[in-house]
């Protein structure tokens, strides 16, 4: 039988104090990937530069423009969306994946698994992940645009407002959700992934005649299942970017898909894997186990109280 879900609060707190966290450290990570996708586009011709340089010389133009405090240049937006959003995110996610535990009886037990979250089978992982991030991906997706042009240098946007009221007036509401389609194929694939590996490499790291401290256990995981989730849903990533910036250009991912192909070749759809690989890998160790540590905690005070 499945037992009742935990406090609502437990899974906004804990999602929201783990994004808080991953989005405050790993914003350099984020605004330099931009630039360099950027940067791609308007120098289709100029053959492939090493990217290790690519990166240094992006960091150093950055500094010498804005300071060091310029790596953080769209950490507000960022805050504002990744906060709530990920906030929302455990907590539908929870939601869900509750529902999916009431309705399959499962022979392993939770405490095998080091995690305070049910256990599920691998198609559950998948759907509950690619349903939450879905829908809590267009709940955010206007602040998702806003971030993206008051990072990139195409626009000249002084301030969040301005870039708000700049969209709002010259491309109305869509603007604001210009590559939603290329968000969702991207993020939503990606969650479930995730969520399937991840689940995975914590019953493979628990199924063994040793003890693995939990922290361990979901750090490790998740490394794995972001490096994973990460390669695979890259090329929707670099897509997304390019119709966020030049909507005119890309108006939808399937037509800026078929002329990235045309026009620069197979790779390009891999330009910033690495500075993603290490973003996502980075937050998905942060976020996952911070969360966990957070709903155990939560869990084994309201044990104490009663």
């Amino acid at each position: 039988m499945g037992t009742k879900n935990q406090d609502p609060i437990v899974h906004l707190a804990s999602g929201a104090v783990s994004g808080l966290t991953s989005c405050v450290l790993l914003q350099p990570f984020d605004l330099v990937k931009t630039r360099i996708q950027q940067q791609r586009q308007h120098h289709k011709n100029d053959g492939r530069k090493s990217l290790n340089s690519t990166v240094l010389r992006t960091v150093k133009d950055i500094i010498e423009k804005d300071n060091i405090s310029g790596l953080w240049k769209g950490t507000v937006p960022t805050i504002l969306r990744n906060v709530p959003g990920s906030a929302l995110y455990f907590f539908t996610l929870s939601e869900i994946r509750h529902i999916f535990s009431l309705r399959h009886q499962r022979n392993i037990s939770q405490n095998s698994t080091k995690s305070s979250l049910p256990v599920l089978s691998n198609r559950d992982n998948l759907i509950s992940g690619m349903v939450a991030r879905g829908s809590i991906g267009f709940i955010t997706m206007p602040i998702t645009i806003i971030k993206v042009r008051y990072e990139s240098n195409l626009y000249n946007y002084k301030s969040i407002w301005g870039a708000f009221t700049s969209i709002l007036r010259h491309e109305g509401i869509k603007g604001l959700f210009y590559g939603y389609g290329a968000t969702v194929i991207r993020d939503a694939p990606y969650a479930g992934l995730y969520l399937l590996f991840y689940e995975r490499w914590k019953l493979l790291m628990s199924d063994n005649s040793f003890t693995i401290a939990s922290p361990i256990i979901h750090m490790t995981s998740a490394i794995i299942a972001g490096l994973s989730a990460t390669t695979i849903t890259h090329p929707f990533d670099m897509l997304k970017t390019r119709v966020q910036l030049k909507p005119q250009n890309y108006p939808n991912i399937w037509i800026g898909a078929l002329k990235i192909l045309k026009e620069e070749g197979f790779l390009r759809f891999f330009d910033g894997l690495s500075l993603r690989l290490g973003r996502k890998t980075t937050q998905a160790a942060i976020n996952w186990t911070i969360y966990e540590a957070l709903v155990t905690w939560f869990q084994q005070r309201r044990k104490e109280i009663r």
